[in-house]
C-alpha cells in the first residue's frame, strides 16, 4: 500500500457494494473480466469523439504516447501540424490521412482539406472555432502581429481562405524543403 490516496485501489470490495446501497450499484459499470475484449468501435465512431482541431492531449491520446513526445515529433515534421506563434495547431483530418497513409494497410489519400467547411471569407468566430482557440483576443494578436493573414475592413478583420490556407501550407511543418 501506498501513501498516495491516488494509488490506492477504486475497485469496491462486494461486502462494501452492499453497504453503499442500491445507488451506487445502479450507477456501476457492469464487472469485465481484464481479458474480456470491449465491443468494437467503428472508425467514424471512433474519430467523432475528437473535434475537428486537436491538442496535443488528443494527438497523444490516439496514438499513445506522452504529450512531450508529440511536441517532439511536431517539432521533427514527423507529425503533421501548423506552428502558428507559439502555438501548433493540429488538425483532425491531416492526423487521420498521416495515420492512413503510414499504416501497413494502406488507403488511397484524398486531398485534405481543413478550411472545406468554412466560408470564403472567415471572422474571428470562424477562426476560433478553426483553430480551437477559446479566448478571441489570441485570434487579434495572430492576426495584428501577421501570424494568420487578414484585412482589416471597417473595424473588422476579415481573413480570405485562399490566403488562410496559404498560410497554413507555410506553417506547416510537412512543407518540402527547396
Amino acid at each position: 500500500m501506498t501513501d498516495n490516496p491516488r494509488d490506492t485501489e477504486s475497485v469496491t470490495s462486494p461486502g462494501r457494494a452492499a453497504s453503499l446501497g442500491d445507488s451506487a450499484r445502479k450507477h456501476s459499470e457492469p464487472e469485465r473480466s481484464p481479458h474480456e475484449t470491449p465491443e468494437p468501435v467503428s472508425e467514424e465512431d471512433y474519430w467523432s469523439q475528437y473535434p475537428d482541431t486537436l491538442t496535443t492531449a488528443d494527438v497523444a491520446k490516439i496514438i499513445r504516447t506522452g504529450a512531450p513526445a508529440v511536441r517532439a515529433r511536431l517539432r521533427d515534421g514527423t507529425i503533421p501540424g501548423h506552428r502558428i506563434a507559439d502555438s501548433w495547431i493540429i488538425f483532425k483530418a491531416e492526423i487521420r490521412a498521416w495515420l492512413a497513409a503510414t499504416s501497413n494497410r494502406p488507403r488511397p489519400s484524398e486531398p485534405v482539406d481543413v478550411l472545406a467547411g468554412y466560408p470564403d471569407e472567415l471572422n474571428y468566430r470562424d477562426l476560433m472555432q478553426l483553430f480551437r482557440v477559446k479566448y478571441k483576443g489570441t485570434i487579434y494578436i495572430w492576426l495584428e502581429q501577421g501570424h494568420i493573414p487578414g484585412s482589416f475592413v471597417g473595424g473588422r478583420w476579415i481573413v480570405h481562405k485562399w490566403q488562410l490556407r496559404e498560410r497554413l501550407d507555410e506553417c506547416s511543418n510537412q512543407r518540402l524543403s527547396s
